[in-house]
């Protein structure tokens, strides 16, 4: 079975007291508990086992920083010590199609960047799990190529995430895929869609060159992480792609 480990902030009030310019325009989140505690429910039920589950001012941007980036990273005890991490927090993208994802607390700084992830060099980390918004422009999705250091997946979104009253249910409802047998893709498509709320999900995988057909020059979705790949115990798993192998980066994406 699998390990995993979840990270959850809705109180930035530090930030917003001592961070950067623009930081008191930042709100607190909301039922983040809710979508954390949910996920963590599903796969403790389904047989699998926490590594840790940090709150607010326990979560740091160095968790998920490889230490070969500098800055103390210590991705190798959290986010790349575990076969799942999934972090709820607000995000967004800058300019250049970089990913960030923002903290209540500096260790070492205010916001974790994705050009400093580098997940499943350790051998432990296959998904990435970000319920955050505008994490990824679709239009660059190349710029997450160095995150994938064996990692299988990245599970987030393209726009606004949502956090109210309806999607307290999204943790749950991922977890609740995962461990029922659908494939990792498809549990967070469906897991995030909400019937209230237009949540924008997407998922990029790493793949190798048997998913690309050159004389077509195109994919063979049924030989792809993206179609093929399931939580540990729950179906068949790809085996990682690592850095040797990898081929290419697929993705799909939604609205609902």
């Amino acid at each position: 079975m699998a390990c995993f480990g979840i990270e959850g902030i809705d109180d930035f009030s530090r930030f917003r007291e001592f961070g950067p310019q623009g930081a008191e325009d930042q709100s607190d989140g909301y039922f983040v508990w809710d979508i954390t505690g949910g996920l963590d429910d599903k796969l403790r039920e389904g047989g699998h086992t926490r590594r840790f589950y940090n709150f607010n001012d326990w979560c740091w941007e160095v968790d998920l920083r490889d230490a070969s980036m500098g800055g103390e990273g210590k991705d190798h005890e959290y986010a790349d010590g575990v076969d799942l991490f999934f972090i709820c927090t607000h995000g967004n993208c800058d300019s250049n199609g970089r990913g960030w994802l923002q903290y209540n607390i500096k260790r070492n700084e205010w916001q974790s960047h994705s050009s400093t992830w580098r997940l499943g060099n350790n051998f432990d980390c296959e998904w990435l799990l970000i319920y955050g918004c505008k994490l990824v422009d679709r239009n660059r999705i190349i710029k997450y190529w160095d995150t994938f250091q064996g990692l299988h997946e990245i599970c987030t979104a393209w726009d606004t995430m949502w956090g109210w009253f309806s999607t307290d249910e999204c943790g749950r409802d991922v977890g609740d895929n995962l461990i029922d047998g659908d494939s990792v893709s498809d549990s967070w498509i469906d897991g995030v869609s909400d019937w209230f709320l237009d949540n924008h999900p997407i998922v990029i995988a790493a793949e190798t060159r048997d998913a690309f057909d050159s004389d077509n020059e195109s994919v063979i979705w049924s030989e792809t992480t993206m179609n093929n790949d399931h939580f540990w115990g729950h179906g068949f798993t790809v085996n990682d792609v690592t850095p040797s192998v990898k081929f290419m980066l697929s993705y799909r994406w939604a609205e609902g």
